[in-house]
């Protein structure tokens, strides 16, 4: 827009530039010839009738009448007067060598008869005018006045140059008025793009701020909050109905697991029959599992505080590890726990119990049997950030498939294809946990070598 704008103008102010000054130019020689062809009549009317050569004194004084009012306009006249012979019998203000190439045979050409004539004696210019009077009887003597058009060149050329430093000053003033212009109207659009961006999913969307103009950019923040609002109700009945129905499946699938286990106590069961109650078993176990995944990332994205306490990363990381002996244990893994110095950070410890009990339960479940997992605690970024780090020798997961570990419900393809149920909702809990709590995880990995996920946190200051 502001270059349309500046380019709109700068064609126009360059065209009438050239127009007004083509014009100018025009009208200041019409206006000179006008007072030299006036200032010829003048003389020529102001003459003595029957005038002679022997009439000089009184020439002189009729043509020194005639001059002063001409001359404030155009400068010097040179004045020649000639008899009907074409002698010249009186000059004025005829010192140089001008006036000695203008006669009135001059303004003849081919027979035609002309007013003006320009000629150019030493590089300047200087136009001439005739007028004619009555000499003796009916013989016509002739008028010649000359004047340079130095003056009025100097004049034009003045303007010309004015016009050539003020056009591009006018045309930069007003690329940078269209600009600053530009970029103020379209500011609003910017910090609304701005707000835009720092929306992400959480517990509830944040509408923008509206502006007070009266305008289309109002219109649009109010249209985008009403669809954020909607949104919102959407998010929120969605939520409502997961948290429902995973509450409405808890209570028969934990039912039904019972049942199982009651059934697989009975003695009188073939080698045949308890193995498929053990895989039913197995299937209602992975349902509960989902169903209480499904309530606590319900109940994490509903949670508008966090319960906030000291918490130490090593005993934290320690407890987890104990709990999940008996996992590594049933699929031969070793787990290594490489401490640091110690160090806290303020956070809900159920959450971030969760948090890394899920990443671990992911790198013990997906290591190969006699593998190792290393669980390593350390301090960075000046003993501002606390980081644990969970590695294992598994399988890996491929490049193109880590950008969506963390996305709800998806599952790599090796995972998919092995063994171990999952719901694929473990590190998406993980990570909404460690986001809450100010910090971040990332994941590392490669197919065949294994998987490191980094998690950093806040430490509390002091320690």
């Amino acid at each position: 827009m502001a270059l349309y704008v500046t380019a709109t103008f700068a064609v126009v102010i360059i065209v009438l530039s050239a127009v007004l000054s083509e014009l100018y130019e025009g009208y200041s020689y019409r206006a000179f010839d006008v007072t030299l062809q006036a200032a010829a009549s003048s003389v020529a009317n102001g003459l003595p009738e029957r005038v002679s050569r022997r009439d000089k004194t009184d020439i002189e004084e009729s043509v020194g009448e005639s001059l002063p009012d001409f001359e404030r306009k155009i400068g010097v006249i040179r004045v020649r007067i000639f008899d009907p012979n074409g002698s010249r019998f009186f000059s004025l203000n005829d010192a140089d060598s001008v006036a000695e190439r203008i006669t009135p045979a001059s303004f003849t050409i081919n027979g035609n008869s002309r007013k003006f004539l320009t000629a150019r004696v030493h590089g300047k210019p200087y136009r001439a005018a005739i007028a004619y009077f009555e000499a003796r009887g009916e013989s016509l003597g002739a008028v010649i006045v000359i004047a340079s058009l130095s003056a009025t060149r100097e004049s034009i050329d003045r303007i010309r140059a004015i016009a050539f430093i003020l056009v591009p000053l006018t045309i930069l003033m007003v690329a940078i008025g269209s600009v600053r212009i530009a970029r103020k109207s379209l500011r609003p659009l910017e910090n609304m793009a701005a707000d835009i961006d720092k929306i992400g999913y959480g517990r509830t969307l944040s509408t923008l701020l509206v502006p007070e103009s009266e305008d289309e950019i109002k219109k649009l923040s109010e249209s985008f909050n009403s669809l954020i609002k909607r949104i919102n109700t959407l998010i929120e009945t969605q939520r409502n109905l997961l948290l429902d129905a995973s509450h409405q499946l808890k209570t028969p699938l934990t039912v039904i697991q019972a049942e199982i286990e009651m059934l697989l106590m009975k003695r009188d069961l073939t080698d045949l029959e308890r193995e498929n109650i053990k895989q039913l078993l197995s299937e209602a176990e992975y349902a509960s599992s989902l169903a209480v995944d499904l309530i606590y990332l319900s109940r994490l994205e509903s949670t508008e505080k966090l319960e906030s306490s000291i918490v130490s990363v090593d005993s934290l990381v320690e407890s987890i590890i104990s709990r999940n002996s008996f996992l590594a244990s049933q699929r031969f893994v070793k787990v290594v726990f490489e401490s640091s110095d110690g160090c806290n950070v303020r956070g809900d410890p159920e959450m971030l119990n969760r948090a890394i009990s899920n990443i671990l339960d992911n790198a013990i479940k997906y290591s190969r049997k006699g593998g190792k997992v290393t669980v390593a605690t350390s301090i960075a970024d000046g003993d501002a950030s606390a980081v644990i780090e969970i590695q294992d020798n598994g399988q890996g997961i491929e490049e193109d498939e880590l950008a969506r570990v963390f996305d709800r419900f998806y599952r790599t393809k090796l995972a998919r294809s092995g063994d171990e149920k999952g719901s694929g909702l473990g590190l998406s809990i993980a990570k909404r946990i460690v986001e809450q709590h100010g910090g971040r995880i990332s994941i590392e990995s490669e197919v065949g070598v294994g998987t490191t996920v980094t998690v950093e946190l806040p430490t509390q200051p002091g320690s």
